[in-house]
């Protein structure tokens, strides 16, 4: 069951105080914000060139920067280049519901689910959608434990609800905060996720 609005208003507070703190955290050097934007730019056309697949989920995997990285990040690459002209002419980049069924149709791997949901969130980010990840997904079943102790949540995402519902949450408490962007609570969700509540 989605957060209602005094919810909302609830988790506000809490985070109020300490917003600017745990947004500080994030890495602009690992995660370098001009960068995004042009991946972001790039995946919405529909227009890619292959070096902007790699550079994209490069950036997503923390290897920004670097020469060496794991030869199974370097194999998912190259299946992306691969198999980005079928998603374009399968007409499945108008909807991200349709956008993130058909790639996680293709990387079929349980592990390629954050890659998928990346892919997703670049094309339509504008709606907006989420970076979803392990450490935002936390920060909100997290925050939610705190008004609601009884309820079950799920360790990491693993299907297209969970990102409907970090998006439903995030505008919801986004709308409760002046002044700041849906990018700033996405980042500031994922310092807190990672560095604030246990695993």
């Amino acid at each position: 069951m989605p957060i209602n609005q005094n919810e909302a208003s609830e988790i506000v507070n809490r985070i109020g105080p300490i917003f600017d703190q745990v947004l500080n955290e994030y890495d602009f050097g690992k995660y370098p914000a001009e960068d995004y934007q042009r991946f972001k730019i790039s995946f919405s056309a529909l227009n890619i060139p292959n070096t902007d697949i790699e550079d994209a989920l490069i950036w997503k995997w923390g290897h920004w920067g670097k020469a060496n990285y794991p030869q199974r990040h370097r194999d998912l690459i190259a299946e992306v280049q691969r198999l980005w002209p079928q998603f374009i002419t399968s007409g499945n980049g108008n909807r991200a519901g349709n956008t993130f069924e058909w790639w996680r149709a293709q990387l079929v791997s349980s592990t390629r689910y954050i890659t998928v949901a990346y892919i997703t969130h670049l094309i339509h980010y504008d709606e907006p959608l989420p970076i979803i990840d392990q450490h935002n997904f936390r920060a909100m079943n997290a925050l939610i434990g705190c008004l609601r102790p009884e309820r079950k949540a799920k360790k990491k995402p693993s299907n297209w609800d969970d990102i409907a519902t970090l998006k439903s949450f995030m505008q919801l408490v986004g709308s409760s905060i002046p002044n700041r962007s849906f990018g700033e609570l996405d980042r500031f969700l994922m310092m807190y996720g990672r560095n604030y509540v246990a695993r």
